[in-house]
């Protein structure tokens, strides 16, 4: 009989995606997978669409600034957290992964009353609120930055790399660029805001297009679930594909030549393990500045440029651009071979879980 694993993350696909691409290897291994995570949300959609069993809480994030809302933040902690102990029980698991995001914290504090193995990935050089309050009750902590390594215990930490969806597209590249209508023969820019899209990426990208398109670059972009408008806005144009979402966001990487992006730590995986030379602008108010210094580090790589968003206007993005793919052949020697995160995160688990007597 198979052995039930719980896991929660999400609020945002940087959460989410280890979190799926971990349930994979476990599965893999004869585990069943339980992910637990708000009604109604992203992580909900994406575990369905994988396959995955998904259990429903309904919890809020503490936000930064007051609001009204905080009223209610004890009570639906306290539901979420009983709800989570029940989803245990119910399904008589026998761990607990959690990827980050605000959800994972009650399920996490309920693995711990009810004595599961607790088992942390973080993805981010600043590791969140929730990953630095369940860090006490960790088996092991995987690290997806080593600059996280100093809040946490030496000896629960193990750097694996963050996991990612590696599932390459099985079209070729040139079936890739037939099939979104573009110039084979021009330079893929792929512009990527992230699920929610990046009004700063959308304002600048808007402000250069006609330029941009007049160079002869194909473009991707991604406009983000909020700015659908952009969609209908501009998709009568030649060489240029935009999308809010989509589930197979590798076949984009694989046929760019450059990525203009910010600097989450799974998207700077991703960039590693497809070998896409990138433009970072990083978030200026992220928690502890964590992406600059995610984008300085890619820079030292030799892998990536940078341009702070204080520093961000039209001409010097378009120079920027103009320079790197000028220059790519020489970012792509820099590129390393890039390890299986899920699959080095998955095993670690499944030795560590066969040591335990139940």
């Amino acid at each position: 009989m198979k052995q039930n694993i719980i896991i929660a993350g999400g609020g945002t696909g940087g959460h989410i995606s280890p979190a799926i691409s971990i349930a994979k290897e476990l599965e893999k291994l004869g585990y069943n997978i339980i992910y637990v995570g708000n009604k109604n949300s992203m992580e909900e959609r994406i575990a369905h669409k994988n396959n995955i069993k998904f259990c429903k809480i309904n919890v809020q994030k503490l936000f930064r600034k007051f609001t009204v809302k905080h009223v209610l933040f004890p009570f639906k902690l306290v539901a979420s957290i009983k709800k989570s102990i029940d989803i245990i029980i119910e399904n008589k698991a026998i761990a607990f992964i959690g990827t980050g995001g605000f959800v994972s914290g009650p399920v996490g504090f309920a693995a711990h009353l009810m004595r599961l193995p607790i088992f942390l990935q973080e993805q981010n050089s600043f590791p969140g609120l929730t990953t630095r309050k369940l860090s006490k009750y960790a088996e092991m902590i995987f690290l997806g930055n080593k600059g996280a390594e100093k809040y946490f215990k030496k000896e629960k930490i193990i750097f694996s790399g963050n996991p990612i969806n590696s599932t390459e597209s099985t079209l070729s590249k040139e079936e890739i660029l037939q099939k979104i209508n573009f110039n084979p023969s021009n330079k893929t820019i792929f512009v990527m805001g992230g699920s929610q899209g990046s009004k700063t990426l959308n304002d600048i990208l808007e402000k250069i297009l006609p330029e941009i398109l007049k160079q002869n670059f194909n473009v991707i972009w991604q406009v983000g679930k909020n700015n659908k408008d952009l969609i209908e806005k501009y998709s009568h144009k030649d060489n240029l594909y935009l999308f809010d979402f989509s589930y197979e966001i590798n076949r984009f990487y694989k046929i760019s030549d450059l990525l203009i992006s910010r600097a989450g730590a799974l998207t700077l995986s991703e960039i590693e393990y497809f070998k896409v030379p990138s433009l970072l602008i990083p978030y200026p108010h992220a928690a502890g500045n964590h992406q600059y210094h995610n984008a300085v580090e890619m820079k030292n790589k030799g892998l990536s440029e940078i341009i702070s968003e204080k520093e961000l206007n039209p001409e010097i993005l378009i120079d920027k651009i103009k320079l790197m793919l000028k220059n790519s052949d020489k970012y792509l020697p820099n590129f390393p071979e890039v390890k299986n995160s899920s699959l080095i995160i998955s095993q670690y688990i499944n030795n560590s879980l066969k040591r335990i007597k139940w």
